[in-house]
């Protein structure tokens, strides 16, 4: 005789496990697992060190005469699965795929005249400061100095004030003193 129930699904195996006494862990895996099967996406949690990862879409052929041939968008793959694609141009949108990287080719791939195409690596550390720490650093002190107060040239206050001289000269004095380190060298 042949067996002609359907195989269990992760519900089914959850409800049944309810029934019974089960560790912590084995529940955990199964609500993941029914996540994963009900919505198409992985689940992250703290603990893991998963990382998204950046991309382009390479068009080598406009099958639609719309976007253009070259980087027409950038992407992100973030860790649970799901994707965003920015489209560059006049016109900028933005659009969300929580089936990922499937859906993107799919949708966008046209048979193989677009692709995507990753900017990191899979097995890159997931730290950014550990790959780059030079121009990390030189940006953050770009990003201070762009919003360290200066002070009016008229009265020396650094918050708002009544004087209408303008801040510019300080404000380009606070940024190439952030950033002459890079310049002589010295930054470590």
């Amino acid at each position: 005789m042949t067996d002609t129930t359907p195989p269990q699904t992760a519900l089914d195996t959850l409800r049944a496990l309810a029934l019974h006494a089960a560790d912590g862990p084995t529940v955990q895996q199964l609500l993941d697992d029914v996540t994963t099967e009900l919505t198409g996406r992985t689940v992250v949690h703290r603990h893991q060190s998963l990382r998204p990862r950046r991309f382009v879409l390479r068009r080598h052929e406009d099958v639609t005469g719309m976007s253009g041939e070259g980087s027409v968008a950038d992407g992100v793959l973030w860790p649970d699965g799901t994707a965003s694609v920015r489209w560059r141009g006049e016109h900028p949108s933005i659009v969300f795929w929580d089936r990922g990287r499937t859906s993107v080719e799919f949708i966008h791939g046209h048979v193989g005249a677009t692709e995507v195409e990753f900017l990191d690596d899979a097995d890159e550390p997931a730290d950014p400061a550990a790959a780059e720490p030079a121009s990390l650093a030189l940006h953050r002190a770009v990003d201070r100095a762009l919003t360290a107060p200066v002070a009016c040239a008229d009265c020396g206050r650094t918050i708002a004030c009544p004087c209408t001289s303008s801040r510019h000269e300080g404000r380009v004095d606070v940024i190439v003193a952030a950033v002459l380190p890079w310049l002589r060298g010295e930054a470590a």
